[in-house]
């Protein structure tokens, strides 16, 4: 292929993404190091999908900076409590892979304003009943102490009997989550 007609293709490539929002999430190393963490008062939270499959539904979460300057996410959110309509449960949270979701390496995440990061959080089904649905939860950003909820989860969930509801939760992606 010709050398021009390469180029444009990049070109078309890398404005595609930008489009799609990919590249306004991350900046260079350098500017990530610069970067403060993000706190839960400059996110907010949304559900945006899920996927499901072999008694293993799993919600993508996006985060959206809200402030006026770029954050860094690093590692995995903080799972800080969990709720269903009776009251908070009691939960087990795995850092790592989460079933029916894509694979995400830790790494630090650069969020430039109004730009996006995203999680999922994964549970089980195919234990004995009563089978819940965890509504909200609250989420710590990586070192932050502080947290924000999670809203309108929609995650069922089941446990071994008289033990907490184990989740799973994938580290930091930059973008928005794939489609579901």
């Amino acid at each position: 292929m010709p050398t021009h007609l390469r180029a444009r293709r990049l070109g078309l490539a890398v404005a595609a993404l930008g489009a799609l929002g990919v590249g306004a999430a991350v900046t260079s190393t350098a500017q990530a190091a610069t970067a403060p963490a993000c706190s839960p008062t400059s996110l907010s939270a949304r559900v945006t999908g899920g996927s499901a499959g072999m008694s293993q539904p799993a919600s993508y979460v996006t985060l959206t900076n809200t402030s006026t300057r770029a954050c860094r996410l690093t590692g995995y959110p903080r799972i800080t409590s969990a709720w269903t309509k009776s009251g908070r449960q009691r939960v087990s949270v795995t850092n790592g892979a989460v079933m029916n979701a894509p694979t995400v390496k830790p790494s630090t995440v650069t969020v430039q304003p109004k730009g996006h990061a995203w999680f999922a959080v994964g549970a089980a089904t195919a234990y004995d009943p009563p089978l819940v649905t965890f509504e909200r939860i609250t989420v710590a950003p990586s070192a932050s102490s502080a947290s924000f909820t999670v809203r309108d989860l929609g995650l069922p969930a089941t446990a071994p009997k008289g033990k907490a509801f184990p989740l799973g939760v994938t580290a930091f992606a930059a973008g928005k989550p794939p489609a579901s």
